[in-house]
């Protein structure tokens, strides 16, 4: 039932939000949590699979007055991207991420909502037949310009995966601009992201920047580091993180490993792709799969590698391992979500041979200082930046001003 003391929020999720283990389950989860304090959530979202009978959803499902999820076979999501792209001259992705049953849900209590937050562009469709209710107000949190996303994807792609993205990118980028320009607030992850949306494609609208809170795994100041070792996490089926990996371990790990014979890799992440799986064939590769809580292996780690080359918006995977005091050497790509770096946080390798040099120095004994300085350097940024309290502020003055 919803709560009468609250105005009512409906939001749309393409992809259940929770449990949380990923970028944009993160995403989701944070803003129904800091939302809820405030209104009557009702949350609709999309499941493609059983769920895991052994989560317990409390967390999630206690924050909302009402949860509703919608089945889609994975055959039904290929057609309906077929219709899309074909007769709707829409991006494929706005058919693969389409209910007809949650759209009839919609349509069925839509006045019962003041406000409507619709997460990532995915969910968008649903909204087209209330844009020009003035009654109804309508949110887009976008997370990533997602043509931007994907134009990256398509320079570091070959084959079938290259045509794809170049096929929904031209899409995507109409789709996003008549998007943006329509709904009354719009809020992405980052000020690239911003950027790309307003001058690239031109939307005429002015989104809101609001980061990702990072997560307390559990920061320990005494962890004991492995000597050698590197650890790389991330959801491993998502083409940035696939691509970051094979990067890596094609360009930069062998020549890395002739100074340290003993340097151990670490992969952390779930779903891992048939490529990332055989990576572990190399020597001193190893796949952890999904582990619930990184945190140990984060600190035990001397460092924490965020070899971006693609992708777009804010790389989770970096905030969380600043926040536990890592060391982290990343690439452009990987820093360019971050606001206001000072150069003492985190390293960036601007090329190849920076990322060899970086890396063979950050290993040695010798720099166990300038690594123990520079993880106090990135607490204090995530503290600054990056805490539930200045998220939720931004959030909450998103909606109400």
């Amino acid at each position: 039932m919803m709560d009468g003391k609250k105005d009512n929020l409906l939001i749309l999720c393409y992809r259940a939000p929770y449990p949380v283990r990923s970028g944009s389950e993160i995403r989701m989860y944070q803003f129904i949590e800091i939302l809820s304090e405030q209104y009557a959530v009702t949350v609709l979202y999309l499941e493609e699979q059983e769920p895991d009978t052994d989560t317990d959803m409390t967390p999630f499902t206690g924050r909302c007055a009402q949860v509703e999820k919608f089945r889609v076979s994975r055959g039904r999501r290929y057609a309906q991207s077929l219709v899309s792209y074909l007769f709707r001259g829409e991006p494929m992705q706005t058919g693969y991420f389409y209910s007809g049953e949650m759209q009839h849900w919609i349509d069925a209590h839509i006045t019962e909502y003041q406000k409507v937050l619709c997460m990532h562009i995915r969910t968008i469709r649903y909204m087209f037949p209330y844009l020009d209710v003035p009654e109804l107000e309508i949110y887009l949190d976008g997370i990533d310009a997602i043509t931007l996303n994907y134009s990256n994807s398509f320079r570091t792609s070959r084959g079938l995966r290259k045509l794809l993205y170049g096929m929904e990118c031209r899409r995507m980028a109409n789709y996003e601009k008549m998007a943006y320009s329509r709904v009354k607030k719009s809020v992405l992850i980052s000020e690239r992201d911003r950027d790309y949306i307003t001058q690239t494609l031109g939307a005429e609208c002015n989104p809101a920047v609001i980061y990702n809170y990072a997560i307390d795994y559990g920061y320990r100041r005494e962890t004991e580091k492995i000597p050698d070792t590197i650890v790389f996490m991330g959801k491993m089926n998502y083409a940035p993180n696939v691509d970051a990996m094979l990067y890596f371990t094609e360009h930069i790990y062998a020549d890395v490993r002739q100074k340290y014979p003993g340097l151990q890799l670490w992969i952390i992440g779930g779903n891992a792709a048939p490529e990332i799986r055989r990576l572990a064939e190399k020597e001193g590769v190893k796949l952890w799969g999904f582990v619930e809580n990184p945190s140990e292996l984060l600190q035990q780690a001397t460092l924490v590698i965020a070899p971006m080359i693609s992708g777009s918006g804010l790389q989770n995977k970096i905030v969380q391992a600043m926040q536990l005091g890592c060391t982290v050497i990343t690439t452009p790509v990987g820093a360019d979500g971050l606001t206001c770096l000072t150069g003492e946080e985190l390293v960036v390798a601007e090329n190849d041979t920076q990322m060899r040099e970086k890396l063979i120095h950050y290993l040695s004994s010798e720099a166990y200082e300038e690594r123990k300085r520079m993880g106090e350097m990135a607490r204090h940024y995530i503290e600054t930046y990056y805490s539930f309290q200045t998220i939720r502020n931004k959030i909450l003055d998103f909606f109400n001003k």
